[in-house]
This record gives C-alpha cells, structure tokens and sequence, in this order.
C-alpha cells in the first residue's frame, strides 16, 4: 500500500483537472463560432454538467459533517456523519456516528473519547466498503477538495483510526460550486450570510429546514448532538440535488447578471470580435465605408476641402 502525502494528493488533483480543463478547452474553441475566455469557460461547465448526467444511475451526491477544523488546533476533525444520494433514484444512503452508536447499542448523547473513536471506524469501514463498490460512479460533490474538508481529509481520519482509505479516482469526482462557477460566473451567489450553498438555496425557494449553517455544526458537535449533524447532512443532499435539477432545467436563479454570464460586457465582446476573422472582416469594411462616407462632411467642417 503506497500512501501519497496532501502535496502528491493534491498535485494529482491539479494535473487531473487541468488535463481535463486543457482538452475541453481546445475542443471547445473549435465548435464555437463565438469564442472569448468567459465563451469557453462556460461551455467547459456545461460539458461538464452534461457528462454528470449522461448517466444518472451512475452518479451519486456526497456531502459530510464533521467536528469544526477551526477548534481542533490542526488536529483532523472527527466525522459524524457521511450521506450520498442516488442522482438516478433520490435513494439516499448514509453513515453515521448515531447510527452507528445504536447498532452497537449505545447512548450516542453519551459517548466517550474511546466510544467515539470505534463507532467512527466502523462507520467508516461500511463507507469504505460503499466507495469501492462505486468506484466507477461520478461523486458530485460540494467544496470537498481538501485536507480540511474533503475527501483526503475523512481518509486522512480513517489512517488515523488504523484503516485503510480506498482512494476514488480523481478524474470522478466534480466540485458542483466550480461547475456553477464555469456556467454563471463565480458571482453566481454571495458567501453571506449563511454560505453560498444555503444562499443559493434560498433564493431558488428550496428547503433549508433541519440545514444548519457553520456556527451551529461546531456548536451541534461539541454538544454532541450528532442527529442534528446528520439530519443537516441529509438536508445538504437534498439541497445539492436539487440544484443540480435546476440547472439541468436551465431553471436556477443566480446573482449573475445575464451580460457577465455570457460575456457580453464591453471588454467581452472586443474579445469576441477579435477572436473572430469574419467580425475583424466586417468591422474593418464597416470602418472603411464609414470612413469614406463621412470624410467630404469632415473636409467642410474643417475647411480642408479641394
């Protein structure tokens, strides 16, 4: 077994994305007749999308609650509770530590240090056990890219615990915020004042109940209130879901006006002219004519006729 440290792991993240960002890119700008960065940038989130749902039984939504990484002082958060949703059925599947406390028959208020640390091994084996089951399914994900949240860190957890993490390919997982960054900027939501992913559920009319925001996590988990964590993690599930449907229905609101979502600011569209050898035709015809047509009124004007 080879274990890669965060700055291998997340070099091969890097070149995983970039190779693919690179290739979409260049096939890109051959389809387009219109063609800018924000052009391209947006037609890589929609292929992006679209490769997330050309098989929905195939891809499944990941989203975990862990202890605060802000009061752990570097040490790696403890994980509550880990739920994927079905994209093909909206079956939902989950792990957790209250689960887990009552199959071994338990009082999960009630947990020691040493209680806590074996319920969370053994939710991690069935996790684990579920990973390498889905190994080729696409895991749809929400800002899971690191060793503070993410899914190096829940490995990261399991090493510690004495498991072995199976590791998901790279090339599987997509970071639903940065497919939405791609297709509607990413000014597509405000951070404030509850995140970007309750916000955006908010302003799409989609339920946030049991959904709780940063501040109440840390204080569910030092309270140990691990069904409030889980029932927030089933809640995000379902929040990511339907944001997904939405987009796919081209009917999710976002903050982004429709000018910087498709590029047509001042500076977009000299872009787009430039990038185009029949608009830099017609706009040097265009200034041409203009210029010929309006060169007798300019002579007159200023006196300098034959």
């Amino acid at each position: 077994m080879v274990y890669l440290t965060a700055t291998a792991t997340s070099s091969l993240t890097l070149y995983a994305t970039l190779g693919r960002h690179t290739e979409t890119n260049q096939r890109h700008k051959k389809k387009m007749f219109f063609t800018s960065k924000r052009l391209i940038e947006r037609a890589e989130g929609l292929e992006l999308l679209k490769e997330i749902l050309k098989d929905k039984n195939k891809s499944v939504v990941i989203h975990y609650s862990c202890e605060s990484f802000v009061t752990t002082h570097g040490r790696t958060p403890r994980v509550t509770s880990i739920c994927m949703r079905y994209l093909g059925t909206a079956q939902t599947k989950s792990f957790s530590i209250h689960l887990q406390a009552q199959f071994d028959g338990k009082d999960f208020n009630n947990l020691t240090l040493a209680d806590y640390d074996a319920l969370e091994k053994k939710m991690l084996d069935e996790f684990y056990e579920f990973a390498k089951k889905h190994k080729d399914f696409k895991w749809i994900h929400w800002n899971m890219r690191d060793s503070n949240y993410g899914f190096e860190a829940i490995a990261n957890r399991y090493r510690i615990l004495g498991g072995q993490a199976f590791d998901i390919d790279e090339d599987r997982k997509y970071d639903f915020p940065r497919v939405l960054g791609k297709i509607y900027t990413y000014g597509y939501e405000k951070n404030k004042p509850d995140g970007r992913l309750l916000n955006l559920a908010k302003r799409n009319d989609i339920t946030t109940v049991d959904a709780l925001k940063g501040k109440e996590e840390a204080d569910a988990f030092d309270n140990k209130k691990y069904l409030e964590l889980h029932k927030s993690t089933l809640r995000k599930v379902d929040i990511v879901d339907s944001i997904i449907d939405r987009v796919d229905k081209n009917e999710l609101k976002v903050a982004s006006k429709p000018k910087h979502i498709y590029g047509l600011t001042i500076p977009g569209i000299i872009e787009i002219v430039k990038n185009n050898w029949i608009f830099v035709v017609i706009w040097t015809l265009l200034f041409y004519v203009l210029g010929a047509a309006t060169e007798p009124i300019i002579q007159r004007l200023f006196g300098t006729a034959q």
